[in-house]
């Protein structure tokens, strides 16, 4: 416990609090949103009903948790140009929760700046923000989920409805307590009134895991890439020798397991299968939010068998694998820091000023085409559908093999949006115009798409310097 009285400890949290809001609105307010986050909005935006919604995202691979919240803050009047309010609300909650945990207070100031806190989850309008709170949440609940089953389970539930990766670790936590209820046959007074709310979120999982499969037609691939590349950059930074990655891995992966020695089978029963998942299945740098976050909320629910004993040797141990950690939170706050400080120096995506360039044609009814995914970035900038190959008239794009996405509406379209040179448009006809994007994951710049503007010279209005 600390030895800080409760006031002052509170003075601390709202001084931390406020530099944690002040500098995510910072980040916030010049961040250009890319993709991922205008296709949600547009989803959103330009689906009438909840029947709409739920059609559309069934090719977005996920559950339409984020896209209802997006239409919820649209109907409350939110502009697109604002639409980091909506993650830096939720990873604010998470702040909030952590402060109410029994975390270190050191724990409690560092981790709000942390990378993923402070930016990835703060700044950029995707779903992982939900994870934070969730898994605050989480831990919580937990040491009392026998005792008060219905909220703990239901911040399972929240969390199941984030992405699949809530889903594979709210199974984790559950497949844990029902090993220990099938060791007692179910009979044990202690689990008795936690059955139902249990098997009533299981059920409901499963059943919601099987309505958001994709269609038969549909055109989006899942990507695996490096998983120890990835996690590494997680945890660290920015690391391009193999060796040195595994080392590291190896290193963490033995910090991890004299962290959790008294708890070892069940953190391992809890950890493993998101780890396995995003090796086997599907993983991508910023999907390490949940890892991060999952063994954030490990080590705050099982530092009790983290403490002080009698034992000159353990208690060795014990503050320098302290230290390790502290030096790992460091990090996190760098990167956080730089990150920030990064996005106010380059577009993090150039969508915006690709929208005032073809601003012109759009409004001379010519004829602009997308031949991309990452096109929808500018559609927000509009209240309609700017692209005439738009799949049915939607300003969102349909992940539909039947969809007409990299077909264009006439052999020589006016005004071509991609993010590559196209050597069908690489001619004397037309003027090809560059917009460079800086996406930034921690110290490393991840999918650096440049957008390319290809205008027919023919019917240009105006000059155009980029």
């Amino acid at each position: 416990m600390s030895s800080i009285k409760p006031k002052k400890i509170w003075i601390i949290y709202g001084i931390v609090f406020a530099a944690y809001l002040c500098i995510a609105i910072f980040a916030g307010l010049h961040h250009e949103p890319w993709a991922d986050e205008a296709q949600s909005w547009l989803i959103a935006r330009d689906s009438h009903s909840l029947i709409d919604i739920f059609r559309a995202v069934k090719y977005e691979g996920t559950l339409p948790t984020w896209h209802l919240i997006n239409k919820a803050f649209q109907l409350a009047g939110l502009d697109y140009d604002h639409i980091f309010v909506i993650p830096l609300i939720f990873s604010a909650i998470g702040v909030i929760l952590l402060f109410l945990t029994d975390a270190p207070l050191l724990a409690k100031i560092m981790l709000p700046f942390s990378f993923f806190a402070v930016y990835q989850n703060a700044v950029v309008a995707r779903q992982y923000s939900l994870a934070f709170p969730a898994m605050m949440l989480i831990v919580l609940f937990y040491k009392r989920r026998f005792e008060v089953p219905v909220r703990y389970h239901l911040a399972l539930f929240l969390l199941a409805l984030t992405s699949s990766y809530g889903v594979v670790i709210t199974c984790s936590f559950m497949l844990w307590d029902f090993i220990g209820m099938a060791r007692k046959k179910f009979k044990d007074p202690v689990h008795k009134k936690t059955i139902v709310p249990f098997f009533t979120t299981g059920i409901v999982i499963v059943g919601m895991s099987i309505l958001s499969l994709p269609p038969d037609d549909c055109s989006m691939k899942l990507v695996k890439v490096s998983f120890s590349k990835n996690v590494t950059n997680a945890l660290l930074f920015t690391v391009n020798d193999d060796l040195f990655r595994w080392i590291f891995l190896i290193l963490v992966t033995g910090l991890l397991i004299y962290y959790f020695r008294h708890n070892l089978l069940q953190v391992s029963v809890i950890l493993l299968p998101l780890v396995i998942y995003m090796i086997v299945v599907y993983q991508r740098a910023w999907h390490m939010t949940y890892l991060f976050f999952l063994l954030v909320s490990l080590m705050i629910i099982f530092r009790d068998g983290f403490k002080k004993t009698t034992r000159h040797v353990e208690d060795v141990g014990n503050l320098l694998a302290n230290c390790i950690v502290i030096l790992l939170l460091t990090v996190q706050c760098f990167t956080g820091f730089y990150s920030v400080y990064y996005d106010y120096q380059y577009a993090y995506c150039p969508a915006k000023e690709v929208a005032e360039f073809i601003k012109p044609y759009v409004e001379s009814d010519t004829t602009v085409d997308r031949l991309v995914y990452y096109a929808v970035a500018v559609s927000p900038y509009y209240d309609h559908s700017i692209y005439t190959n738009d799949s049915y008239g939607k300003s969102y794009y349909i992940w539909s093999k039947n969809a007409p996405n990299f077909v264009a509406s006439e052999n020589q379209p006016g005004v071509v949006v991609t993010f590559r040179s196209l050597d069908a448009y690489d001619n004397p006809d037309y003027d090809r115009y560059i917009f460079d994007s800086h996406m930034i994951f921690k110290l490393d710049e991840v999918e650096p798409v440049p957008y390319v503007v290809y205008v027919r010279k023919d019917i240009q209005s105006s000059a155009h310097n980029v």
